[in-house]
């Protein structure tokens, strides 16, 4: 598992190393971050002194007061628990990581299922109004594009329901015939005003 990089509690390691010397220390640090690395050092003295970076003479003399940081076999408590400590974190990332994968990715479905379902409502609503609309229309269809019948449209010579009142007055209604008296001016047939027209042309001459 990658640990990119370490913590370093600078209050604790000065106070645990105030014997060292300077090439102790970097011996020690550089000991401590193949540690952090790995997970562990090599018991072999030439390896150790490879790491830290001195010759085999240099290690065996600086060798002492190092190894006194250390554990049997070169363990080291402190560096354990740092890596235990953040290995832990890290799985609990990859777990919260895949968790919030798994939530986004039922969000999606639902979501999707969602609009599917609203789609196919929509879909199976307009269908079930689109015959009604068809039989609306072909009910309406008839009588919009009937026109009432009106007298007043057959001919300019025809008289107005004004004038038929006028005429009825002047003339008198005895002088019409029944038909004719008893029906309202609006109500008279082509046939009756044709009549009409015609008494009131005798009559005239």
């Amino acid at each position: 598992m990658s640990r990119a990089w370490m913590p370093l509690y600078w209050g604790d390691y000065l106070r645990d190393t105030r014997d060292l010397s300077t090439l102790q220390h970097g011996a020690y640090l550089l000991l401590i971050a193949h540690y952090w690395q790995h997970g562990a050092l090599p018991t072999d003295a030439r390896q150790l002194a490879a790491i830290a970076g001195v010759p085999i003479a240099t290690w065996r003399r600086i060798a002492p007061a190092i190894a006194a940081k250390f554990g049997p076999d070169w363990r080291h408590k402190r560096v354990d628990a740092e890596i235990a400590r953040t290995e832990r974190a890290i799985v609990q990332r990859r777990i919260a990581g895949q968790k919030g994968g798994a939530r986004s990715a039922i969000t999606r479905a639902i979501a999707v299922g969602s609009a599917l379902a609203a789609g196919s409502a929509l879909a199976a609503a307009q269908a079930r109004a689109r015959p009604r609309t068809a039989a609306s229309a072909q009910a309406d269809g008839p009588a919009k594009t009937q026109q009432p019948a009106s007298i007043h449209n057959h001919n300019q010579n025809l008289a107005s329901s004004s004038e038929l009142l006028a005429a009825r007055e002047d003339t008198g209604e005895g002088d019409q015939p029944e038909g004719i008296r008893s029906k309202r001016p609006h109500e008279l047939t082509l046939a009756e005003i044709d009549a009409f027209h015609a008494r009131r042309r005798g009559g005239a001459s």
